[in-house]
């Protein structure tokens, strides 16, 4: 069941000690939550994700082009049809740079090796997340099949911003997200205090949203396509 927006502010002005909301009111909590689920997507791409069809231009180097699209995760198939219903075609497989400029250093020339419509294995660099490479080059007829991290849906007030039950819709990520967003949310709240005691809690909120979460770099490695090419590679 997804969770709502309504309940994750009960939860936090209830542990905020705080229920009538005067300390933290609505808005501001509410501009955590919206806070958290941005940091939670860039700490863990795959926390929020969809399968799109990218039509891709002519070369080698491709790039997601909707701005809600913030990395790559993978590129299943080729598409022939984009439907619906989605009719797939070729599988495409992840290589690495350094395998594609070993075995085929002119691939990047049409000359060498002629641009195609089909897809067979692509390149991904984590240094740049919305760019990915093709091989062999497109002609800039092709479709492919992407599985994107996109970014939440915000939540909002429907009503009076002053009115939790304004705040009925879902969060943008799954319930199991809602405890880590919990916990930033009341690390926010905690910070805005000086006294130490708070400043304490606020370090132990951010903790527990870190250990749940998991560290930003290991989310990244193991959700990166190249970890998959190597697996590959080496299998």
């Amino acid at each position: 069941m997804a969770t709502t927006g309504a309940s994750l502010l009960t939860s936090a002005s209830i542990l905020l000690l705080d229920e009538d909301r005067i300390r933290w009111p609505l808005p501001e909590l509410v501009g955590w939550i919206n806070e958290a689920q941005r940091a939670i997507v860039l700490a863990k791409p795959s926390a929020k994700s969809e399968s799109v069809v990218i039509s891709l231009i002519a070369g080698t180097l491709q790039s997601l082009t909707n701005t809600d699209h913030l990395a790559l995760l993978r590129i299943p198939r080729n598409i022939v049809t984009e439907g619906p219903p989605r009719v797939g075609g070729r599988a495409i497989r992840p290589t690495t740079r350094e395998l594609l400029d070993a075995s085929s250093p002119g691939w990047h020339e049409p000359d060498t090796f002629a641009y195609k419509k089909d897809v067979r294995q692509y390149v991904y660099d984590e240094e740049s997340p919305r760019e990915f490479y093709v091989f062999p080059g497109n002609l800039g007829t092709g479709k492919i099949e992407a599985v994107v991290s996109v970014l939440p849906t915000r939540l909002t007030a429907s009503g009076d911003v002053h009115d939790i039950d304004s705040y009925g819709a879902s969060i943008g990520l799954p319930e199991p997200y809602a405890p880590v967003i919990l916990d930033w949310v009341l690390y926010r709240a905690f910070s805005k205090d000086s006294m130490e005691a708070d400043t304490g809690r606020a370090q132990l909120h951010y903790q527990a949203y870190a250990t749940a979460l998991g560290l930003k770099v290991q989310a990244e490695r193991a959700y990166s396509p190249n970890t998959k090419a190597r697996v590959q590679a080496t299998g």
